[in-house]
Formats: structure tokens, sequence, C-alpha cells
């Protein structure tokens, strides 16, 4: 049974020997900083990423809970029993042709001044939740949209503006109808809420706007959402499960903002498991290099090893020696994976801006450095704990390099040692 008197006795050893410095233990340190350091800025880029959706489900989503009927709008009796549970707001996404009108600069004579838009219909209430603002810093959404001498306005993606090269008060033709720019998006607070893959730039309409394009007809591929400010106090989470079970045959799909972007969440965990698996793979990799360091050390370690034992140190002692100085190493050298890990998705996160449509809480997690950590102590271990047993191996004299850990395996050397009972005070005997 190991005691407290043993484990102290242990840690002074231990102390003591490493006071002559890391030398040798610099790839040691450098495979688990890098190891850990990988693993650690996946798992908080992925933390940031994972609670902006949870803190912003309700901006992501558009409402508290959202209905989304698919190629068609809700019936009159569904919209009725809808707009009785709260506040409304209705939208309607599909995939159309824009380009620009004739008569505006470049439309006649730009035979590339046309492309594949997303365009989005929204009513007066949109958004119930968050903001859509606009690069020159305005947010009066249904101002701009509203018709101005019988032509609507629109918003467009700044990928859309700088393909078409459009500015503010140029004319776009979508459909049968021409509407007018009137500002470039900067944000969209429901982007990742929206449940499909975009193909093209955000081109924003009000929904009045809509018919007049022409491109509600049967058969057209419309998705229609209609987004609720639920009553204060109302679990979203139930109120979902009433609307199948009042509609059970309505055919439409139903989420809260618990639930906001399933797609996006889907998409940062499977990312998140495979960054982590290839910097556990580097971490692997690194820990032939820890193995390496930590034989090195016990080679070089096999007269200090000897002299204890000739002193009566049992081996179980210079186990606990050489593991303490070991763990020791490890704590240093994932304590600066850790930092990396903290450091590094500071930059990622500014890199992230504008590819995700959601803005990541970068910050420090502690559950998730704290599994960097377990996977950096687990492989500082497993590669170490081979070394270290094989220095129960050393002999008493040790005084040659068969007697290094691991050596003259098969056959007991024979080295000199007291035999009491004698007559001469020290004969040969097997260690």
């Amino acid at each position: 049974m190991i005691t407290l008197t043993e484990l102290k006795l242990a840690a002074r050893l231990a102390r003591r020997e490493l006071r002559g410095g890391i030398r040798g233990f610099r790839i040691f340190l450098l495979c688990l900083a890098l190891g850990v350091g990988a693993i650690a800025a996946v798992q908080s880029v992925a933390g940031g990423i994972q609670r902006s959706l949870t803190q912003d489900g309700r901006a992501i989503l558009g409402g508290d809970a959202s209905v989304r009927v698919l190629y068609r709008e809700a019936a009159a009796e569904q919209r009725q029993w809808l707009e009785g549970q709260g506040t409304v707001a209705v939208t309607a996404d599909m995939r159309a042709m824009a380009r620009k009108a004739a008569g505006t600069a470049g439309g006649e004579t730009d035979l590339g001044a046309s492309g594949l838009v997303e365009l989005k219909a929204v009513d007066g209430r949109y958004p119930l939740y968050g903001r859509l603002t606009l690069t020159d810093g305005g947010s009066d959404v249904q101002g701009r949209l509203a018709a101005r001498g019988g032509i609507f306005g629109a918003f467009v993606d700044d990928t859309l503006a700088t393909r078409l090269s459009l500015k503010i008060g140029d004319n776009l033709v979508v459909g049968d109808t021409t509407v007018e720019v009137r500002g470039i998006i900067d944000h969209e607070p429901d982007k990742a809420g929206s449940g499909s893959i975009a193909l093209g730039p955000r081109l924003m309409i009000a929904m009045d706007a809509l018919p007049a394009t022409g491109l509600v007809r049967p058969g057209s591929l419309v998705n229609w959402s209609y987004q609720l400010r639920l009553p204060e106090g109302t679990d979203a989470a139930t109120w979902a499960k009433t609307v199948d079970q009042t509609f059970p045959d309505a055919g439409w799909r139903v989420r809260d903002f618990h639930n906001a972007a399933p797609q996006l969440t889907r998409f940062i965990d499977r990312l998140a498991q495979f960054l982590t698996l290839v910097g556990l793979t580097a971490l692997l990799v690194g820990g032939v290099g820890v193995g390496n360091a930590v034989r090195s050390h016990m080679d070089a370690s096999v007269h200090s090893i000897a002299t204890l034992k000739c002193l009566g140190a049992p081996a179980r002692l210079i186990f606990q020696v050489y593991l303490m100085q070991i763990l020791a190493l490890a704590g240093l050298g994932i304590a600066g994976g850790l930092v990396l890990g903290a450091v590094l998705p500071l930059a990622a996160g500014r890199a992230l801006a504008g590819l995700l449509p959601i803005t990541a809480e970068i910050g420090v997690y502690p559950g998730r450095l704290a599994l960097a950590a377990l996977f950096g102590l687990t492989t500082a271990l497993v590669f170490s704990l081979w070394p270290l047993g094989q220095a129960r191996g050393c002999r008493r004299r040790g005084c040659s390099a068969k007697d290094r850990p691991g050596a003259g395996a098969g056959r007991r050397p024979w080295c000199w040692r007291p035999w009491p009972g004698w007559r001469r005070p020290w004969a040969a005997w097997p260690c």
C-alpha cells in the first residue's frame, strides 16, 4: 500500500532531479503543447458557435416558434388559428433570376448583369426578433421596401451588389416587376434559420411586391414561413407539440427557438468532431516523440536509478519518482497547449466572421479545455508508462549499457552485494 510518507519522499526526489532543467524534454513539451492546443482551439471555436446558436435562437429562427409550409400557403383556418396564438410575421423564400433594368448603367451592355438570387419577401411585422441592418446604418425595413412612385424597394446582399455592379438607386427586374435597390444588407438576423441551402445571394422585397413578380404560380417552389412571438411565459417546446396535435395532417414543419438552425448545428458538430479527430491524431503521432523523450531521459538516469537501488530504494519508489517528473513536465506542456488553444480562437473568430451567418461567441470554455487537457494527459501517460516500467529492470551496479532499462532481457546479471552469514562480507550474488 502506498503511504503518504512514501509519496512525499518520491516528490522530494523528483523535485531535486528536475533542478537540472528540462533539457532533453523540448520535443516532449512541444508535442504535447501542439496537440493539446489544436484540440483546445477546435473545441473552443465549436463551443462559441454553439453558444451563439443557443443565445440568439429567437433571432436566428425569427420568433419563439416557426411554422414552415413547403410550396403552398397555410390554409385560411390554419392562418386564423396561428394569429390567435401570438404575433405572426410571414416570409416567403424562393429562388429567382434578377437582372439590371434597361436604362440602368450596365443593364443594356453588360451581358453578365444577371444572376440567381435567393428571393425573400417579408411582411410589415418582420423581423420579430433581432435587427436587420444595412451598410449605411439604416434599419427601417418597411419604410424603404414600401412602394414609391409605383416601384417597390429592395435590399440586396453585398455579393449581389458586387456581382451586378449595383448601387443605391439602381433598378432590378425580378420576374414581371421592377424594384429599386434601396439598401445593401449588412446583417440579416434569421439568415441561418432559413432551413435551406443558399445557392445565391439574398434579394429582399416587400410581401406586397411578391404578387407583382408573377413568380408565385401553381408548382412554384416557394417556402412559406410563419414566425410567431408567443405570449410571455409560454413554453415554446410545449407549444410546438400542441400545433402538431391540433393539425396532425397539416404537413408543415414546426420548430422552436431551442432548435433554431438544425442544419448549421449538425454541420458544426460534425466539423468539430472531424477536426478534433485530426488534432487527436496529431497528438498520438506526437506521442511517439513523447515516448522517445522519456526513454532517453531514463537511459540518462540509469546511474541515478542504480544508486537509489543500492541505497535500498524499492522499485515502486523509483517508479513513483520518475512518474512524478513526467507528470510535472506533462502538466507544463499541457498548460502551454491550453494557452495556445485559448488564443487561437480569437484569430479564428475574425476569420469566420464573414463565412458564418452568425457571430461566434469566442471565449474561454473550461469544460472544452479540460477535455483537451485530458487527451494530452492520457497520451503522455500511455507513451511514458512503458519506458518507466522498464526502469524496474535496472540492476544495482548500473555501470554498463546492458544495465539500462530493457537491456539484457531474459538473463539475470550478477552483481556484488552483501550476503549475511558469510565470512566474507561481499560475494557474487544474483540481483
